[in-house]
C-alpha cells in the first residue's frame, strides 16, 4: 500500500480544521452538561410527587446509597464539578482558562509567572531607592509581547555600568534610554520559560476536563438510560389518550 504523493488529491486533502473541530466538540460538551443538569431536575420535580406507578416511582427517584430506592442517579456533587470549572462560551472562543485544581501543572506555571513578576517589581523597587529616581517604567509587560521588561529610564538618570542600552526614545532633554541588565535578562528568561509551560498546560486543560467527565461514564449514561424510559412512557401515554 503507498502513500498518496503530493500530486495526488489525497496528499492535499484536509480532513477537518482543526479550529472548527475543537469549537464543535467544545459546543457539544456544553450541550451535554445543559442536558445533564436539566435531567437532574427530573428527579427533584418528582421527589414529593405521589407516585403509583411502580416503574414510573423506579425511573424518576434517586437510586439510595446502599443501592436500593430508583434508577436515577445521584450526580449533583460531580455535575456541579463540571458546570462550575467549564465555561462553554468562553473555551468556543479559544479564551478556557483551566480553574484552580484542574491541571497541576497549569497552577505551578501561573504561580511561577506571579513569582517571577513580582521579583522584577521588587527589582525595581530596589534599584528606584539607589538611583534616587521614580521614573523607572517596564515596557512590554504582557504575556504576548517581546522584548519583555524593557527598562526605560529619562537620560538624566546615570545608571550602573551594568546596564545595557537596548534603544532610545525621543531627543534632548526628554529622551528615555532603554536598557537590559543580567538580573532582568536571567528573570525574564525564566517567566518566558514559565509563560510556555502555561501554554501547553492551557491547551491541555480541556483534555483533561474530558478526561474526568469520561471517567463517570456510568452516572451519565444511567441518567441518558432513566431519561429515554421516561421519555418513551411519555411518548406511549400521549398515544393512548
Amino acid at each position: 500500500l503507498s502513500l498518496p504523493t503530493d500530486d495526488h488529491p489525497g496528499g492535499r486533502a484536509v480532513l477537518y480544521d482543526l479550529d472548527v473541530y475543537n469549537r464543535r466538540k467544545v459546543e457539544a460538551f456544553r450541550r451535554v452538561l445543559k442536558g445533564l443538569e436539566a435531567a437532574d431536575r427530573i428527579a427533584e420535580t418528582f421527589e414529593n410527587v405521589d407516585i403509583r406507578s411502580g416503574l414510573l416511582k423506579k425511573i424518576v427517584r434517586r437510586r439510595a446509597p446502599d443501592g436500593g430506592g430508583g434508577c436515577f442517579p445521584r450526580m449533583e456533587t460531580e455535575l456541579r464539578w463540571f458546570v462550575d470549572r467549564f465555561d462553554g462560551r468562553r473555551a468556543a472562543r479559544g479564551n478556557f482558562e483551566p480553574p484552580r485544581g484542574v491541571n497541576e501543572e497549569y497552577d505551578r506555571a501561573c504561580d511561577a509567572i506571579e513569582h517571577l513578576e513580582q521579583n522584577l517589581n521588587d527589582y525595581r523597587e530596589q534599584m528606584c531607592q539607589m538611583l534616587r529616581t521614580s521614573e523607572w517604567t517596564y515596557a512590554n509587560t504582557k504575556e504576548d509581547q517581546r522584548d519583555k521588561y524593557t527598562i526605560c529610564l529619562p537620560v538624566s538618570v546615570a545608571v550602573p555600568h551594568d546596564f545595557i542600552v537596548t534603544g532610545k526614545r525621543g531627543s534632548g532633554v526628554k529622551q528615555v534610554i532603554k536598557y537590559c541588565t543580567p538580573i532582568v535578562a536571567d528573570l525574564v528568561e525564566q517567566l518566558e520559560l514559565a509563560i510556555d509551560r502555561k501554554k501547553e498546560a492551557k491547551e491541555a486543560g480541556l483534555r483533561i476536563i474530558f478526561a474526568k467527565f469520561d471517567s463517570h461514564r456510568p452516572i451519565w449514561a444511567a441518567a441518558a438510560q432513566a431519561t429515554a424510559m421516561l421519555d418513551a412512557m411519555g411518548a406511549l401515554a400521549e398515544v393512548s389518550r
